[in-house]
């Protein structure tokens, strides 16, 4: 009895080699991916251990509007060298802030402190206006600032790099260590009043935003573009890990690039007095 044959699939010298040839090329595009990813990691703790010691005589430039950024959970001034030189070797004026233990308090009590300090820096400088880039929780700071304290007024643009703005569950580990005594990690937890309230509040007039993600971001995932944000030209995804986003330069290119654009012209308020 001769048996049925299942028909021969052949391929072509040049087909074989070219499916190889792209299997290779992702599994490069992978690895690649993860080393840089662990690179950032290595270059972001580096910097954290600068601590809070980190220079800030900074000069000001005339005709220029200042960048103030806000570190994020755990961070510290240092975290933030990497944008702080990358702005200033393109001109710009970098103010950073310790704003408390590691982020640890409330993340409304530190916004009020940024907003007394973006006050006193627009006193100061007799400017109109400065720009806030947030990275991580410090995102929700900025986010806080420019919705409830009266530094909206003195606020142009706002990006918000790696933010956890619909929260993140790895909070639950900030809870079973430090929950006794941190207000925030209750605040980023995905079901927390306190981001609710802060998405629903509307955004001040005037004042545009941009979020900007990494793809393998396993601190703070994903959370889609927020009311405010204009989804086909300020919501951005690259590839990349947490670190990446202060470290890596395309993540910094796109805030650059959002900050130098021009905008229409709005009416800035008198620079509000430091306290009241």
């Amino acid at each position: 009895m001769k048996l049925p044959t299942t028909p021969a699939r052949s391929y072509s010298i040049g087909s074989l080699a070219a499916d190889d040839q792209s299997g290779g090329d992702r599994r490069r595009g992978l690895l690649r991916g993860a080393f840089e990813t662990v690179a950032h990691g290595y270059g972001y703790a580096r910097h954290l251990l600068r601590g809070n010691r980190v220079a800030g005589d900074f000069s000001w430039v005339e005709n220029t509007r200042p960048i103030v950024l806000v570190h994020g959970f755990l961070g510290t001034r240092g975290t933030m060298m990497p944008l702080t030189r990358r702005f200033q070797s393109d001109g710009r004026v970098v103010f950073t802030y310790h704003h408390g233990t590691f982020q640890l308090g409330s993340l409304a009590s530190t916004a009020e402190q940024l907003s007394e300090h973006i006050r006193s820096i627009v006193r100061s400088l007799d400017i109109d206006a400065v720009d806030v880039v947030g990275f991580s929780m410090g995102g929700l700071v900025a986010l806080h600032a420019i919705k409830f304290t009266p530094a909206s007024r003195v606020i142009r643009r706002v990006v918000m790099m790696g933010a956890p703005l619909r929260g993140t569950w790895l909070a639950l580990a900030g809870v079973a260590t430090v929950g006794l005594i941190s207000p925030s990690v209750w605040q980023v937890m995905p079901t927390s009043g306190f981001l609710r309230d802060l998405l629903e509040a509307p955004l001040p007039e005037g004042i545009r935003m941009r979020q900007i993600h990494a793809e393998q971001d396993a601190f703070c995932p994903n959370p889609g573009p927020i009311p405010g944000v204009d989804q086909d030209r300020d919501f951005i995804v690259l590839p990349g890990g947490h670190s990446s986003l202060v470290i890596a330069q395309p993540f910094y290119a796109r805030a650059r690039e959002f900050l130098d654009a021009p905008d229409e012209p709005r009416d800035y308020s008198p620079a509000l007095p430091v306290s009241g």
